[in-house]
């Protein structure tokens, strides 16, 4: 009490009256207590020194970037390795969250190689001048396959530790998702086209039957100026020979768009399944069987919305402005690299030739 009065500005007499002691007392107290000999001291740090430094921080995050996939037993034998005090796994764990380094779940994305790069960069420059206008004349098509059951684990829900196996946290496993559906579709910026539910895998064979009986009607009714341009990936089936010999005979009523190979995140009709599946797994009830999930995919596709379509297609000019900013970005850190190796090594050759100038200098002669 007596520090609390004092430090709020009450004097020795006003805090010897308040509290009920002499002056003395609150002399030598509030003294004490700013030379840190009392328990309440006024201190610039409490409690024990970390277990790791900044030093220790900074050795972390390059143990983390070196593996990502590491866990914290495999972080915390690194750190342990030649250190003079061994921290605990607790420990590691509770820095890792300090810095922000939380575990997360691997972002999916297609492998691309280093020619997969270079023609996705010259994708994105080749038509770096087409605006909606030009795209809008794009039909965009693909497959994609729908499971009846959520297989990747990524559900999450919260419970308490005592409700690990109660009924409701647990979710069941089923071999291959329950089976799947693999569907095709098309769509562009003016209208949806048909989505077709394709037994199986789609090869070249069925492939065909879908250019004849959907992609041709959609383009010459949407596209009757036959300058409409259909768009589809290098996936084999539709670069078949006898593929190949379909679009060359109906050459002169739309073209084909090259596409860069891996390269789905720049395709919108991507954006279009995930909107279905989030429709779908929406649904209560939950598709029970192949069929019920075929119904309820054909019905959330009818339904989608004309803004949502028109949205995606008119987003691809800031895609593939995306692609190009990437690589502008890489380049710079490359040429800052390059600088500053450059500027280090003439610094070290610079320091060199001093060196040797000054070991090879002529000493003056002893009279």
């Amino acid at each position: 009490m007596i520090i609390g009065f004092r430090a709020k500005g009450g004097s020795i007499s006003e805090t010897a009256e308040f509290v009920n002691c002499s002056r003395a007392a609150v002399v030598k107290v509030y003294r004490a207590w700013q030379n840190g000999t009392v328990q309440n001291q006024r201190r610039g740090k409490c409690g024990a020194p970390r277990a790791i430094d900044d030093r220790g921080e900074r050795r972390l995050r390059r143990c983390v970037r070196a593996d990502r996939r590491a866990t914290v037993e495999q972080l915390t034998t690194k750190m342990n390795q030649g250190a003079t005090k061994s921290v605990s796994q607790s420990t590691i764990q509770r820095t890792l969250l300090r810095l922000g380094l939380r575990s997360r779940r691997l972002v999916r994305a297609p492998m691309l190689t280093a020619v997969h790069r270079r023609r996705r960069l010259e994708f994105a420059r080749q038509y770096s001048s087409w605006t909606s206008t030009e795209w809008r004349q794009v039909a965009f098509s693909d497959e994609s396959r729908f499971m009846l059951h959520r297989t990747d684990g990524r559900w999450r829900i919260r419970r308490e530790t005592s409700e690990r196996n109660h009924p409701a946290t647990i979710a069941g496993t089923v071999q291959a998702g329950g089976g799947s559906i693999m569907v095709w579709g098309m769509f562009s910026w003016h209208s949806l086209g048909s989505l077709i539910i394709v037994e199986g895998t789609m090869d070249q064979y069925k492939y065909a039957s879908v250019l004849a009986d959907h992609v041709h009607p959609y383009m010459r009714i949407v596209f009757p100026q036959d300058d409409g341009i259909f768009q589809q990936d290098n996936a084999r089936c539709h670069t078949a020979a006898s593929v190949r010999a379909w679009f060359e005979e109906h050459q002169d009523e739309f073209t084909v768009l090259p596409w860069p190979a891996n390269s789905p995140d720049l395709n919108p009709i991507e954006h279009l399944w995930d909107h279905l599946d989030r429709v779908v797994r929406a649904m209560d009830p939950q598709p029970r069987n192949l069929a019920q999930l075929a119904t309820a995919l054909e019905s959330a596709w009818l339904n989608i919305p004309e803004n949502t379509f028109r949205d995606i297609c008119d987003s691809l000019p800031a895609r593939l402005a995306a692609v190009r900013s990437a690589k502008e970005l890489m380049n710079v850190k490359l040429r800052g690299r390059i600088e500053h190796r450059l500027l280090y090594a003439e610094s070290s050759a610079s320091s060199q030739l001093k060196i040797d100038s000054s070991s090879h200098a002529v000493l003056p002669r002893c009279g």
